[in-house]
């Protein structure tokens, strides 16, 4: 079984996070076939969008414990959470428009990757959480600077701080959430994304390239990288890894 399904469509590249057993989680394997997919949006010229979603009801849950859990030193800690900062900012910053189809929970590093793209659909019922804090540590992937790219600095401080679970509607409320669906299916991006890519290319990318010029007058990678080298520090501190450690033995 692939662990992420890509599949070259009419205008887009639709990639599908393919885990559902571990509910969509991110691995090494996954960051690899990730980036395969946003070099291939950005050279193929008949492309002019990425799609991302997930298999079943759930869009992603984040780093896959299991594995990432192994890592117990700040140096393999930071060179993995690093190398998914290094994607989420290439997502950010890919000349063309990138969607998230959240077609169910998206929680954590999960959270993260969806916050990276330009667009977010979430299908009703779903809920959202930058839970990291939970777990003693900061979002480890860029996605605190991110978040504050998307909304207001006050609520997306409530959000990473509280690490609450909140609902579609308050995503869509706050301007995170750009249309909340009631399923999520081909028809249902296709319907969504039309309106954008049945548009010039270049044109398209230049109003993109607008957003990467804020970012970069923003220093948004050196503040991911802040970000980063943080969470690393945390990640190594008993509370983490007392906590990980205690998930997993109820999860089992």
């Amino acid at each position: 079984m692939k662990e992420v399904i890509v599949e070259k469509k009419e205008g887009y590249l639709l990639v599908t996070l393919n885990r559902p057993h571990v509910r969509n989680a991110i691995n090494f394997e996954v960051m690899d076939l990730l980036e395969e997919s946003i070099e291939q949006v950005k050279t193929d010229g008949n492309c002019k969008a990425m799609v991302i979603t997930g298999t079943g009801n759930v869009f992603c849950s984040g780093g896959d414990l299991k594995v990432f859990h192994l890592l117990d030193n700040q140096k393999d800690a930071y060179q993995m959470l690093s190398r998914m900062g290094e994607i989420l900012y290439k997502i950010a910053t890919l000349p063309k428009p990138v969607f998230a189809f959240l077609n169910g929970p998206a929680v954590g590093g999960g959270l993260e990757l969806a916050t990276a793209c330009d667009f977010r659909y979430v299908k009703k019922g779903s809920f959202m959480g930058f839970i990291q804090i939970q777990q003693g540590i900061t979002t480890g992937w860029g996605g605190g600077a991110l978040l504050l790219e998307r909304v207001a600095e006050s609520k997306g401080l409530e959000w990473l701080m509280s690490g609450r679970k909140f609902t579609e509607e308050e995503a869509s409320l706050y301007g995170f959430a750009n249309g909340v669906v009631s399923n999520i299916d081909e028809k249902t991006i296709v319907g969504i994304i039309e309106p954008i890519i049945k548009n010039d290319i270049n044109a398209l990318m230049a109003y993109k390239s607008m957003t990467i010029r804020k970012k970069k007058a923003s220093d948004l990678y050196k503040r991911m990288q802040e970000e980063i080298k943080r969470c690393s520090e945390l990640w190594v501190l008993p509370f983490h890894m007392e906590t990980v450690e205690r998930f997993q033995k109820k999860s089992q």
